[in-house]
């Protein structure tokens, strides 16, 4: 094996190796993320009347079904991405090709979300829309909070 093919050896290695310490490293935290999301619409409703409290639970479960798709899509294509940066041979093309995907993905998400909130919003009272807002807040980094 002369040098160039032992060095792109041990570089497919690396970054398949990178690639997997990311996945399996993101993994908790998505299990996590939901049950402290879960837990902070508890806590910003828990003093709400259960109507309220059922009403924004319920708008708030059709604003995920709605983002969780978009988002696995985006993932999808980010890791296209990645695949096409650990490819045998570099192709810049192809790689410009998936980052325009990605943006444009990101911009049909901001849309998509931005109506299905507008759409969350139209019957909720002015302190359940406030409370509604306030889930949609994301936490402090911890330490800052």
């Amino acid at each position: 094996m002369n040098r160039a093919a032992k060095m792109t050896f041990v570089g497919s290695i690396i970054l398949n190796v990178l690639l997997l310490g990311f996945v399996v490293g993101q993994s908790p935290r998505r299990f996590d993320r939901n049950a402290l999301r879960q837990q902070r619409m508890e806590q910003v409703i828990k003093d709400l009347p259960e109507a309220s409290q059922q009403r924004l639970r319920e708008r708030f479960q059709q604003l995920r079904g709605t983002a969780d798709p978009l988002f696995e899509q985006l993932r999808k294509a980010q890791d296209e991405a990645v695949q096409l940066l650990g490819a045998e041979s570099f192709d810049e093309a192809a790689l410009d090709r998936q980052e325009a995907k990605i943006n444009e993905l990101r911009a049909q998400m901001s849309k998509q979300l931005s109506q299905a909130v507008k759409s969350a919003l139209k019957d909720l009272s002015p302190e359940e829309r406030r409370r509604f807002a306030q889930m949609l807040r994301r936490p402090p980094p911890p330490g800052q909070g």
